[in-house]
């Protein structure tokens, strides 16, 4: 997974932007005399993000637009906040989505680059915490995949929470949890899984099992494997047919290394698993049976 700078905007920017636009004199009256809800709320986030416990925070029931969630606002009225005036804003508010979708750099952070970010994801969905709608913090630049996969639920316990890109805690983003194994197969085929370090908490190590299924990263990853693993064999059998197999695997540990993927992205994973894998590194894959026996 990538994490990402917090967002250069404070709590409230966006919702000023949002009412600034509003036309409407009553309606922008109407959000202002509100204001102050929303800056309680903010706190209560805060405070949550704290402890890492989001899922305590209240959450609205479905449906029911027109309930009061705070002061004199209604669920719909905070949820169009976004929807109207942030998404189909011509203005500020539109820049301040605009600017936070390509502080990713293309790189979706949930699933650690396999996506381009096209949305921003509501870490904690509008529909259920409409209080943080236009929130900075809690809106997280995703691709289409990782946002249909965790759609509008969120868990009502902690160790289910999918891991945060701008506010967890650094170890989810700088540790290897994510593993690997190549089965000597035709073509090769490659298993993705979880094993989290012993030394974290029970919380932590399940967060990232249910980050890893929730975001469906085990096939996900595997389809980014014959695309890297047969033009890999090709430089085996062409530019790298003179090295030894230890060498070939000093080369596939060097990129397994790399500071410039994403620890627990796929690629790293992949080739952390084929350094690891005596068939594979001392296969003669100019041989006609190549890797097999």
């Amino acid at each position: 997974m990538r994490k990402l700078a917090l967002p250069a905007y404070g709590s409230m920017d966006l919702f000023d932007q949002c009412v600034a636009e509003v036309d409407h004199q009553p309606s922008r009256t109407h959000l202002l005399d509100n204001r102050a809800h929303l800056v309680a709320a903010v706190q209560e986030f805060d405070d949550a993000t704290s402890t890492r416990e989001w899922c305590n925070l209240p959450r609205a029931a479905h449906g029911h637009g027109d309930a009061t969630i705070t002061g004199t606002l209604t669920k719909s009225q905070l949820m169009d906040l976004y929807s109207e005036n942030t998404v189909k804003s011509k203005g500020a508010a539109r820049h301040t989505y605009d600017d936070l979708l390509v502080s990713a750099n293309g790189k979706c952070p949930y699933c650690g680059g396999i996506g381009d970010p096209k949305t921003l994801d509501h870490y904690l969905p509008k529909s259920r915490f409409p209080l943080y709608s236009v929130l900075p913090r809690n809106l997280v630049p995703s691709c289409r995949d990782c946002n249909s996969e965790m759609q509008s639920t969120f868990p009502t316990v902690v160790r289910r929470q999918i891991i945060h890109p701008y506010l967890d805690d650094d170890h989810f983003f700088t540790e290897k949890w994510s593993t690997a194994v190549a089965e000597r197969t035709d073509p090769i085929a490659v298993q993705f899984s979880v094993a989290a370090p012993h030394h974290w908490s029970p919380v932590d190590q399940e967060r990232v099992r249910h980050h890893f299924s929730d975001c469906d990263l085990a096939l996900r990853y595997s389809k980014q494997v014959p695309g890297e693993i047969g033009p890999l064999i090709d430089q085996r059998k062409s530019s790298l047919r003179n090295l030894s197999a230890e060498d070939f695997r000093a080369f596939l540990l060097d990129v397994a290394n790399s500071d410039a993927l994403p620890i627990n992205g796929w690629k790293r994973t992949l080739y952390y698993a084929l350094a690891e894998t005596d068939w594979f590194f001392t296969a003669d894959f100019n041989s006609p049976q190549g890797h097999m026996p």
